[in-house]
């Protein structure tokens, strides 16, 4: 899967705007995907006239999916973006646990291991299955059978994506849930991709698997772990907020899909 980009930039007095084809989403689609990734209106009225270079390309790209995050307070950003058809889908938050290792986890009975590819199809099948409060399930205008597919082929490109590790919880000899983790910081984890196996939500084991992996964490001496929850998701905000993380500022997301368009599937 080609996970390469390049990103278009408009800089003018009134706007500031990049964007780019999101190449792996594009081909799980099978169709053409795009997301703004930075947008400043200085000056709403005479950025309407620049952004027209965009919206020129996306047609030209026939794109039929388009997202962007902004922080919370770029309600101007938010604002100019919603007049042209970008619609509010979630609030994404980043919880963050710093102090790993002046603080204490119980092992609860877990065994956390890295995944081996026998692993893959178990686990891109629970990926397929679990997650459901992501922005591609919450939209209404895309068929949600597309997010699953997503987090099934993320689960299987993770395996050989050398920034990735995915790393397997088992109770009893069965894996009970999944992480894939990344390094942007030799001491800092970020927990990209979390499912716990279908049938065992509301049992009360999300809690020991979550203290299993801080205290596998703590133990290869990492300090920081963060990861990335929608508001959607009331369940694991609660969870986080027992285990001692701390939530910033979210992020709004929207998106953007043709007018009268069918829904994406």
């Amino acid at each position: 899967m080609n996970f390469d980009f390049t990103i278009e930039s408009i800089r003018t007095p009134a706007l500031e705007l990049d964007y780019h084809l999101v190449p792996w989403d594009s081909e799980i689609f099978g169709t053409s995907v795009a997301q703004v990734s930075r947008i400043e209106v200085k000056d709403p009225t005479r950025a309407a006239m620049a952004y027209r270079q965009f919206v020129e390309w996306r047609a030209a790209q026939n794109i039929q999916l388009c997202a962007c995050r902004l922080p919370s307070d770029r309600l101007a950003e938010s604002m100019f973006l919603q007049g042209d058809g970008f619609r509010f889908i979630e609030l994404n938050y980043l919880p963050r646990l710093a102090d790993l290792q002046q603080r204490s986890f119980e092992s609860e009975g877990i065994e956390i291991a890295p995944a081996v590819d026998s692993d893959r199809e178990t686990l891109a099948d629970m990926a397929g299955q679990v997650l459901r409060h992501g922005r591609f399930h919450q939209d209404p205008r895309i068929d949600p059978a597309l997010g699953d597919k997503r987090y099934r082929v993320w689960m299987m490109n993770a395996f050989g994506r050398p920034t990735q590790t995915v790393l397997k919880c088992s109770l009893e000899g069965r894996a009970v849930a999944f992480f894939v983790i990344e390094r942007p910081e030799p001491k800092h984890c970020f927990w990209s991709l979390i499912g716990l196996a279908p049938g065992l939500q509301g049992q009360g084991l999300g809690k020991r698997v979550w203290n299993a992996m801080l205290r596998h964490h703590r133990a290869h001496g990492i300090e920081l772990v963060t990861t990335s929850i929608s508001s959607l998701n009331v369940a694991v905000f609660n969870l986080y907020v027992s285990l001692g993380f701390r939530f910033p500022a979210p992020s709004l997301t929207l998106q953007w899909r043709p007018p009268d368009a069918a829904v994406l599937s």
